[in-house]
C-alpha cells in the first residue's frame, strides 16, 4: 500500500474511535442503573413533547399508557410537559422491581407541579418498565450503598 493511502486508513480509524468515544455513556450516565436510565429517557421524550405513541412504547407494559402520554399534546402547541429536574435516582431496589425518584425543579410553568415523582418500575424480559408512578411530597433517601456497574 501507498503511504497516503495509510496516512488516510489511520485518520479514518482515529475519527471512527472519537466517534464512539462521543457517543459513550460518561461520568455518571455510565454508572446508571438501567431502571433510572428508562425513566430518564422517558423524562427527555416529555420534555421535547414527543408526540409518537411509538417512542414511549417500550417504557410502559400497557399500550394505552404510551398513548394517552401522546395523545396528550394532540391539538396544542407544542411546548414543554414537564419542569425541569434533579438527576433521578434509585429509592428502592429488589432483583425485580425498583423506584426511582424524580425530584423536579420549581418552574412558574408549572405552578401546581408537585415536588417529587417515585416511579415504580418491574424487570420485564430485560426491560425496565414503567408500572406506576406516585406524587410526594418529599424527596425518599436514595439508596446509599448502591454502586450500579454494567457488566
Amino acid at each position: 500500500m501507498r503511504s497516503g493511502t495509510l496516512k488516510l486508513i489511520a485518520f479514518a480509524a482515529i475519527l471512527a474511535a472519537i466517534a464512539a468515544a462521543a457517543c459513550a455513556p460518561k461520568g455518571a450516565e455510565a454508572e446508571m442503573h438501567p431502571a433510572v436510565g428508562a425513566v430518564q429517557h422517558l423524562l427527555e421524550l416529555r420534555a421535547d413533547d414527543v408526540r409518537d405513541a411509538e417512542a414511549y412504547a417500550p417504557y410502559f407494559a400497557d399500550s394505552a399508557l404510551a398513548t394517552a402520554l401522546a395523545e396528550s399534546a394532540a391539538g396544542t402547541e407544542k411546548t414543554r410537559r414537564v419542569p425541569e429536574w434533579e438527576t433521578p435516582y434509585l429509592s428502592e431496589l429488589t432483583p425485580s422491581t425498583a423506584s426511582v425518584a424524580v425530584v423536579w425543579k420549581e418552574s412558574d410553568g408549572f405552578p401546581d407541579w408537585p415536588a417529587v415523582h417515585v416511579f415504580m418500575l418491574a424487570l420485564q424480559d430485560d426491560a425496565w418498565i414503567v408500572e406506576d408512578a406516585v406524587e410526594a411530597s418529599a424527596a425518599p433517601e436514595p439508596l446509599d450503598d448502591f454502586e450500579w456497574r454494567e457488566e
